[in-house]
């Protein structure tokens, strides 16, 4: 688990990325959605609102590190075309929701303090990342909604699921994980290196070759449309205080696993079994523990969303929506 962690807080801020890379094979730029911005939880945060709001209403949850945008449009708009009102938002320190510039980032210390099992005190965990995303909902009016969520994304929307039964209808659990410690490292290793100082155009191209190493490949993705979808992310809001500050949250708010037996929402869970820094044990693990899940293993799915993946990942969301009682 130790080792999973390290990996996701290398590579999270643009992992997601790939989402929209494979979507832009022939419009040379990306469009730009309008922002809002609700108080939620007594923080500021940013999202985007797609579709009619009197449909049942679908919120995406990110990653660590991910910004709103790593949710793809073309995804979004499958699952509005099929009538659904559609939120994606930037969680709290990333993106362009509120940053806690004042808050202590964690240091060497706090991962001493994970080796040996001590409280971590970091400033917020993932249950007030959760009070955020209810929040949202209670500015957008919301009363229920399908809740999906993407790596540290799906451990929040499994939060909400649990805690706030009455707010999530369903509960959709993309590459995540139950948090349990027996749970299997991921094949992926890198060493450590010193990131002081580096320029926009290094940690662009770093970022880059390291999306490119994480089983990526077959997205079809040229090098033109990776330093494209990068920079965007990059541009939008780079800040890396955030999403070391979202880890310290994941370390210090300990697994799941009770909490997902309490579950009785219907429950999707996908996994790709290619997945080189949350093994597909992990999501199936979570849905061994979530009653009546259903478990969506894919093929050559690794820890991105590639277009080829995208229509089964819609149709896993859809299908289990459906299973709501009316």
């Amino acid at each position: 688990m130790r080792h999973l962690i390290c990996l996701l807080m290398i590579f999270s801020a643009n992992l997601f990325s790939t989402n929209a890379l494979a979507q832009q094979t022939t419009q040379p730029r990306h469009i730009e959605y309008p922002t809002y911005f609700a108080h939620s939880n007594g923080i500021s945060i940013a999202y985007q609102d797609f579709g009619n709001v009197d449909h049942p209403a679908i919120l995406l949850v990110m990653g660590l590190g991910a910004q709103l945008i790593h949710w793809n449009d073309e995804l979004v708009f499958s699952l509005v075309n099929s009538g659904y009102r559609v939120i994606r938002f930037d969680n709290r320190d990333v993106g362009l929701s509120e940053k806690l510039y004042e808050a202590s980032t964690p240091g060497i210390l706090t991962f001493l303090r994970f080796k040996i099992g001590m409280s971590l005190g970091a400033p917020y965990h993932l249950d007030d990342m959760a009070k955020d995303a209810v929040g949202l909902l209670d500015h957008l009016g919301i009363r229920r909604a399908h809740v999906v969520g993407a790596s540290m994304g799906g451990m929040i929307a499994q939060i909400m699921a649990a805690n706030y039964p009455q707010r999530v209808a369903s509960l959709g659990s993309i590459m995540s994980t139950s948090g349990a410690a027996h749970l299997p490292e991921g094949s992926m290793s890198i060493g450590a290196f010193d990131r002081s100082g580096i320029t926009r155009e290094e940690r662009i191209q770093e970022t880059i070759q390291l999306l490119k190493g994480i089983n990526a490949q077959r997205a079809g993705i040229s090098d033109a449309q990776w330093y494209m979808s990068t920079a965007r992310g990059y541009d939008r809001s780079y800040y890396a205080d955030g999403g070391g500050r979202q880890l310290w949250a994941i370390l210090d708010s300990g697994d799941r696993v009770q909490l997902l037996q309490s579950i009785q929402q219907p429950t999707v869970v996908i996994h790709g079994r290619q997945d080189p820094l949350i093994p597909i044990a992990h999501g199936e693990h979570t849905a061994q523990l979530i009653s009546d899940s259903i478990l969506v293993p894919i093929a050559d799915m690794g820890h991105f969303i590639t277009k080829d993946d995208q229509a089964q990942i819609v149709k896993a969301i859809i299908e289990n929506i459906q299973r709501v009682p009316n």
